[in-house]
């Protein structure tokens, strides 16, 4: 079995990553950002008690650059850019959210997934196919 054939797929297998990571983006932040007034009080409350010093702008920036992101990311526009940006929330999340608090490698894994991720597509762009690198 010759698995080096499979190089020839190499452009299409980052579009496996964004779709699969941007739908969990567009997951989980939806509700913060379609309905602020019945979901972001519970994730303010929450930064809160991490002691943020900015909870509510910190929320709020936090659930956008997840949720637009996240569209970037399933579109593959602007690719390198969301990932800058998601490397930067993820990056704050997995030391400010989970380290700090002495988290669970498990409930770590989604943070460090997306960054792990996020870093991958800033490096290596959105493959094939996408808005950024066309069909």
């Amino acid at each position: 079995m010759n698995l080096a054939a499979l190089s020839r797929f190499r452009a299409y297998a980052p579009l496996v990553l964004r779709l699969a990571f941007g739908f969990q983006l567009v997951k989980v932040s939806y509700l913060n950002v379609l309905f602020p007034g019945q979901h972001m009080p519970e994730f303010i409350n929450y930064l809160t008690t991490l002691g943020f010093s900015w909870p509510t702008p910190g929320a709020y920036l936090a659930a956008y650059t997840e949720f637009l992101g996240g569209i970037l990311l399933l579109l593959g526009l602007w690719t390198r850019w969301a990932a800058l940006f998601l490397i930067i929330n993820f990056t704050m999340a997995f030391f400010m959210a989970h380290i700090v608090t002495h988290d669970t490698y498990q409930n770590t894994m989604p943070s460090t997934n997306l960054l792990a991720v996020s870093i991958f597509l800033l490096i290596n762009g959105p493959g094939k196919p996408s808005v950024d690198e066309g069909v």
